[in-house]
């Protein structure tokens, strides 16, 4: 049932995305019944269906566990305010409704193809975060909200933002050191570093390895120890491939934003910050690959932008609706993987 209406959502942005145009973009109560049915589906999700619900509630029911007591401030608020209702489902909805309609906000403001936005993200992101990873979803969320303030060079609200975000999850500490790039237009430099990074991570995430070894801070220091152990024991941390197909697809659509840049500038402003944030996904990926579980979760935390930079590619081929088509097919082949392939949703 409930997977069912996945697959009618997912039919509904195939169709809508492929047809988007400037009528259908401004179609407001169209996204906000689409918003609304996302959100309520993931705040009602039965129960077990992902990998997360369980343990969420072993935290709700036991709040001094070793675990429980790792988690973030406010999901500590949060589990606390549903226990004084006596209802741990409310832990559920208040995360929803936390994440989603704020996601859906910065991708409506972020980019020019919003449905073919919304499919990337539904497809892939909304299952692993907005589905399992609740925490994850609302930090990513405002970092989401965060990045148009530092394209306009607000860096203080950038940063104040993801102060807020690292209170939800942890993981947004990946997210400080975006403050030191900007919005400018790419130099020669900038193109060729650009160009160069993903290609120096890929052939050497020892650089990584070695970069990590000496941060004189603590924190980073036991958690890299504690997973380090950890994959002696678990397959949860085993090694990744990072020449995977997901990954293999994003260094193509970098490349060719790159490729394209003189000519998708002229149409979307936004372009050399999400290049920069898109090359510092993809080096964490590479980079730290040697920590699988450090690295799947800074990529898919920084890389949300995905759901920004895939659907560019409707801007440069041609013609344009095979670009959508590209990107549709890309989306739905991700999809059927996550739930057949990777099992991250029981059916």
């Amino acid at each position: 049932m409930f997977i069912g209406l996945l697959y009618i959502v997912l039919l509904f942005l195939v169709v809508v995305s492929f047809f988007e145009d400037e009528e259908i973009h401004n179609q407001k109560l169209m996204m906000a019944l689409f918003v609304l049915v996302v959100t309520l589906c993931s705040a009602f999700r039965p129960e077990g269906v992902d990998k997360d619900y369980l343990s969420y509630l072993d935290y709700y029911n036991d709040p001094t566990t070793g675990m429980a007591l790792l988690t973030e401030p406010t999901f500590k608020l949060i589990s606390y305010i549903a226990r004084l209702f006596g209802a741990p489902l409310l832990m559920f909805v208040i995360y929803a409704f936390l994440a989603i309609p704020l996601k859906a906000y910065s991708i409506a403001k972020l980019s020019p193809f919003c449905y073919l936005s919304f499919l990337v993200w539904f497809t892939h992101l909304y299952i692993v975060q907005d589905l399992t990873q609740i925490r994850v979803a609302v930090a990513s969320a405002i970092y989401l909200f965060a990045i148009p303030f530092l394209a306009d060079g607000r860096k203080k609200l950038y940063l104040i933002l993801v102060t807020v975000a690292i209170l939800f999850h942890y993981s947004a500490l990946f997210l400080l050191p975006i403050a030191f790039v900007g919005n400018k237009p790419l130099t020669r430099r900038w193109i060729v570093i650009l160009l160069l990074l993903p290609f120096i991570f890929y052939v050497c995430p020892v650089i990584t390895a070695d970069l990590l070894a000496v941060i004189p801070i603590p924190f980073i220091q036991e958690k890299i120890l504690v997973y380090q152990e950890m994959q002696k024991y678990s397959d949860m941390f085993t090694e990744i491939n990072i020449y995977n197909v997901m990954a293999l697809c994003r260094l193509f659509t970098y490349y060719m934003l790159i490729w394209k840049y003189s000519y998708i500038i002229d149409h979307y402003r936004y372009l050399p910050l999400i290049l920069k944030i898109f090359c510092y996904s993809i080096c964490l990926y590479a980079g730290l690959s040697f920590l699988p579980v450090f690295s799947v979760r800074a990529q898919e935390l920084v890389g949300v932008i995905d759901f920004i930079a895939i659907p560019l590619l409707a801007f440069v081929v041609r013609p344009h609706w095979l670009g959508r088509l590209a990107v549709i097919i890309y989306a739905v082949g991700i999809f059927i993987a996550d739930l057949y392939l990777y099992d991250y949703l029981k059916m």
